[in-house]
């Protein structure tokens, strides 16, 4: 969440003449509401069966930089087929930053809609604790700061995929 995926995603698929998905617009596409009314009106495990089911589209469109909720990878389900579809890059940033990315839009996201300044901080933190151990599944990892462009973080993406490849064989 706030990590910069979908817009270094855009960057990189543009770089890399691919198709960019962002599976978050696949589900209100097919929900016809937004995220948060999802959340609101149906709960979040409609939620993550419309993310999942979006996830199985992405991953069918051919030679598509996806980029995932910060959730989707908590689903088992979804690892089986981002492990059958592709190479997972994983974003990190600190709670001070995605607290900054969030602070301003807190309640167009509904697990952080309603909390003040310090609920929302410890919100992250748990959110990030409770999601480490999938989020260090990922094939390769970039750190998201503010202190560098959307570009300078594609061409660490860039590095960082090219040396998944390379192990690959």
């Amino acid at each position: 969440m706030a990590t910069g995926k979908s817009k270094v995603g855009r960057i990189l698929a543009e770089r890399l003449g691919r198709a960019f998905v962002d599976t978050d617009d696949l589900v209100v596409e097919a929900a016809g509401k937004s995220i948060p009314d999802i959340f609101a009106q149906d709960g979040e495990p409609v939620f993550r069966q419309l993310e999942h089911e979006a996830i199985q589209r992405a991953s069918q469109m051919p030679c598509a930089i996806i980029s995932l909720g910060g959730g989707a990878v908590t689903q088992e389900r979804n690892w089986d087929v981002i492990r059958a579809s592709g190479v997972c890059l994983c974003f990190r940033a600190s709670v001070e930053t995605i607290y900054e990315r969030v602070s301003r839009k807190r309640d167009e996201r509904p697990l952080l809609a309603g909390l003040d300044d310090d609920g929302l901080r410890q919100r992250i933190k748990e959110m990030l604790e409770k999601r480490a151990p999938f989020y260090n599944r990922a094939d390769a990892f970039v750190t998201s700061s503010d202190e560098y462009s959307p570009e300078d973080m594609a061409e660490v993406a860039l590095d960082a995929l090219k040396e998944v490849f390379e192990k690959a064989g």
